[in-house]
């Protein structure tokens, strides 16, 4: 049988060197007891297989599923391996226009009956390990030992890695004009990040992955819910714009939404020409097919920049297949005006005994004021995120409750650290998290902490690490930089390093900060940042080994009451710098 199996340290140290027409990846991504899906780039559109068996010797004998990538999304593919067995390694490799790249592996999750025995483990629970990184700015990406240090010590052990928000930075849409950012200028960014982090693209390709996207993903940090703003703001002309939301996110869904789970409040981006009429509620696009439009699955309508009625839109009914009826009216006679159709992008996905909720924290937001933190007007998750998270909250049966959220919960997020001053909340109008969003933010800890049950929430987008505890049962990990330029104290809003803290009317506990003063930063610096560079694991521990049965098998054993346990790590040295073990016997 002839090998197709390539030594893994034979990959150095960008993939498409190993074939004229594999320009990028694989990734591996949505996890399942049974099954993995398999992300590939191509250089044009064409035919691709995957082969892969439990042996790392690949051949004739093993199992292969065909796909294609396609044109209309920048010749990306993906194909779904099924009929996997749980908890088991897989080896890999794709082969392209005759041509393999191989010495890839990943391992499936646990089912419900790998661990299970009648007396000692019923419920058929395990071990489950998840990590997650925020903000991965190429700069620091291309240099940091952390991928190298997850590939090497930990893939093995991980069901899944989490990236929570600016997984990418702007490249090519920072040499461009706001009106100049397309779909194609984002995709390139991907390819960039691909390309120039070799040690991630090894370690992506290995380990079950899952995205959300946060600012520097899609462009905008807020307004993209804003219905009606007014078409002079000066937002809509930057490359902030609300209106380039589904644009970019296009492009995102194409490097990394596809290996998320699909949801029922999710459908793709409609994307279209409308013909608009001054003084008219109506759009007409000939093109288009608005049978798809579900308020189920819609979030607002954007115009975008360039056009004369550029501005957001609520879909207020589907007239026909061509004809939608949307508010505000047109102020101008138009045709040919891009819009799109935007939709939901928050998942929730359960993993044994623990239930995660994704949230989507740049797609449905209002416009961010200062004078209104507690105008339930304010919003920054929309009311069909919190309704689908406060019912997912409180019927899930599993016993820890992990929020995965790119923006903070406690800690603010001003932009002191490009104003080098400290500034207050009423000095500035940015404002990334939910501590400038109380009507959201409040009925939410309230509701979680009601559960009983520990809610563990995991954070980004500020570049400083905080541990806080928000209520006996409600906690907050704000894991961050994994590789991107530190943020000092105060563009977190000056919060102590350890102890009680207001945060912005609700008492909560720094247990742990990695920040430092604007004061010491060049001190900070000559210290090598030890520590400020970090990343998560979640180690959730259910059972353990207890003997061999009359087969020789393990048998496990459930803990009578499971634990997770935070770890933050350093990025450089892999030392955990700060952790927590939290109970369900803890809660009050």
């Amino acid at each position: 049988m002839k090998s197709l199996f390539l030594p893994f340290a034979a990959l150095c140290p960008l993939l498409p060197l190993f074939s004229a027409t594999l320009t990028h990846g694989p990734l591996v991504g949505r996890p399942q007891h049974d099954s993995m899906r398999i992300w590939v780039r191509t250089s044009e559109p064409c035919a691709f297989r995957v082969r892969f068996d439990r042996k790392p010797e690949l051949g004739e004998a093993s199992k292969v599923v065909e796909g294609r990538t396609s044109g209309d999304h920048d010749n990306t593919g993906t194909v779904d391996l099924t009929g996997l067995v749980g908890a088991k390694t897989y080896f890999y490799a794709v082969e392209v226009d005759g041509k393999t790249t191989g010495g890839f592996s990943f391992r499936t999750w646990p089912s419900d009956k790998t661990f299970a025995h009648p007396v000692t483990n019923p419920q058929g629970l395990a071990n489950t390990t998840i990590g997650i990184g925020v903000c991965n700015h190429i700069k620091g990406a291309a240099h940091t030992p952390v991928y190298r240090h997850l590939l090497e010590k930990h893939t093995k052990k991980l069901d899944l890695f989490i990236m929570d928000g600016d997984y990418i930075y702007e490249m090519k849409r920072m040499l461009i004009k706001p009106s100049e950012i397309t779909t194609d200028s984002a995709r390139e960014d991907y390819r960039s990040y691909l390309e120039g982090v070799p040690d991630m693209s090894r370690f992506m390709a290995n380990t079950p992955m899952m995205w959300q996207f946060d600012d520097h993903e899609i462009g905008p940090e807020q307004a993209t819910a804003e219905i009606g703003l007014a078409k002079d703001f000066p937002l809509l002309k930057t490359k902030a714009s609300p209106v380039l939301r589904d644009v970019t996110l296009k492009a995102w869904r194409e490097y990394c939404g596809w290996a998320n789970p699909e949801m029922p409040a999710y459908r793709d981006i409609l994307f279209g020409k409308a013909t608009l009429k001054a003084g008219s509620s109506v759009l007409t696009d000939e093109n288009a097919d608005f049978s798809l439009v579900k308020p189920s699955t819609t979030s607002t309508l954007h115009v975008h920049m360039g056009a004369a009625n550029s501005t957001i839109y609520a879909v207020d009914k589907v007239i026909d297949k061509t004809h939608l009826q949307i508010k505000p009216k047109a102020e101008f006679d138009e045709t040919g005006a891009s819009y799109s159709v935007g939709t939901h992008h928050y998942y929730d996905l359960k993993k044994g005994n623990a239930h995660l909720f994704v949230l989507d924290t740049r797609g449905e937001r209002s416009l961010y004021r200062n004078n209104r933190m507690s105008d339930p007007k304010q919003k920054l998750l929309g009311d069909a995120q919190m309704q689908w998270l406060l019912e997912g909250v409180s019927k899930t049966e599993a016993q820890f409750v992990i929020l995965v959220s790119p923006v903070p919960w406690t800690i603010w997020h001003n932009n002191s650290h490009m104003k080098g001053v400290a500034l207050k909340p009423t000095d500035t109008k940015k404002e990334d998290g939910l501590i400038g969003t109380l009507a959201e933010r409040e009925k939410l800890l309230n509701a979680f902490d009601a559960l009983k049950k520990p809610v563990i929430i995991l954070t980004g987008d500020l570049h400083s690490g905080y541990g806080v505890q928000i209520t006996d049962n409600v906690w907050e990990f704000l894991v961050s930089p994994i590789a991107s330029e530190l943020h000092p104290l105060e563009s977190g809003g000056n919060p102590p390093l350890q102890g009680r803290y207001d945060s912005n009317g609700r008492e909560v506990n720094i247990k742990w900060a990695s920040t430092f003063p604007m004061a010491f930063g060049k001190q900070f610096e000559a210290q090598g940042r030890r520590h400020g560079f970090v990343y998560g694991l979640i180690h959730i521990n259910n059972i353990f080994p207890t003997g061999l049965d009359d087969k020789g098998n393990t048998i496990w054993k459930a803990y009578d009451t499971p634990t997770l346990r935070m770890e933050i790590r350093d990025t450089e040295t892999d030392d955990v710098v700060y952790a927590e073990t939290i109970s369900p016997a803890d809660v009050r």
